[in-house]
């Protein structure tokens, strides 16, 4: 896992460092979390041809992605444009080591 301050990262705006110590915020942070493997799954009509599968309009449609990350844990995040729906679901590493197990 990698972080660092958005505010350091992009060296802050005019003022930044003023505003930092009169609120005593220093803004948000930027995590970025390696992926070990993954899966995304799309929708497409039965008669489109596997060459044509990645296009913009299926990731538009529905999407699943299913990614391991460094910890071992899973995180599992579903788009679907019918619904609005946007669903995120994060499997802690122990609970998939139980599930593999039982």
């Amino acid at each position: 896992m990698e972080r660092v301050s958005l505010r350091q990262a992009f060296h802050g705006e005019a003022g930044a460092a003023h505003d930092e110590t009169t609120t005593g915020e220093r803004g948000p942070d930027q995590v970025i979390i390696q992926i070990k493997r993954g899966k995304l799954e799309l929708r497409v009509p039965n008669t489109m041809p596997d060459n044509e599968v990645l296009r913009k309009e299926n990731m538009d449609d529905f999407m699943q992605l299913t990614l391991e990350l460094e910890d071992g844990s899973e995180l599992i995040v579903v788009m679907e444009a019918t619904t609005d729906l946007v669903d995120t679901r994060l499997i802690p590493a122990p609970e998939r080591a139980r599930e593999s197990q039982g």
